[in-house]
């Protein structure tokens, strides 16, 4: 499924498929706390050599992949990743405070390996919205609280009716 798809798709069961490759788990400890919510399905893997047996069984929306794997560079494994990507989005994780490399140098590195991002670690559920472009940045009404995008995004006989309920209610 497309982001495009997932973003235009009003139905809430619909939820991203993220797989983690990265031998450092602790580091996502927001997102974990986001897929017991049931905001996204969350899978990990340590090496490259387990994500590629995940990319032949499963659809992923979104592959969050270290700079640094198991059993080779995270770079090494998007080269092997780009015939299985599909429309998947991608994005190289740096852990946070890592010193050394400016992040300009860091982004273009990313870029010229295929991801479409640069992230650092702790990365939150709204980093992967992002990602996967189902909230702009930018735009008023969807950066706002998930509570007032779901209430404005219902259909408007339902919000209609919420809102002479309210008023009811207040009367």
């Amino acid at each position: 499924m497309s982001p495009d798809a997932l973003k235009n798709d009003a139905s809430p069961l619909v939820v991203p498929n993220v797989v983690v490759v990265d031998p450092h788990f602790e580091a996502y400890g927001a997102l974990a706390a986001s897929a017991r919510l049931g905001k996204l399905n969350l899978h990990f893997r340590a090496s490259g050599a387990e994500g590629i047996k995940f990319s032949r069984r499963q659809r992923v929306d979104a592959w969050l992949v270290a700079t640094e794997l198991d059993d080779m560079s995270g770079h090494d494994f998007l080269d092997l990743l780009q015939s299985r990507l599909g429309e998947s989005k991608v994005a190289i994780v740096e852990a946070a405070g890592k010193p050394g490399r400016h992040r300009n140098i860091a982004e273009r590195e990313a870029a010229e390996s295929g991801a479409d991002s640069l992230l650092s670690t702790p990365i939150t559920f709204r980093d992967l919205e992002l990602l996967l472009g189902l909230v702009e940045e930018n735009h008023p009404l969807l950066s706002a609280p998930r509570a007032l995008r779901t209430f404005v995004t219902l259909p408007v006989g339902v919000g209609a009716a919420a809102v002479a309920i309210a008023v009811l209610m207040m009367g």
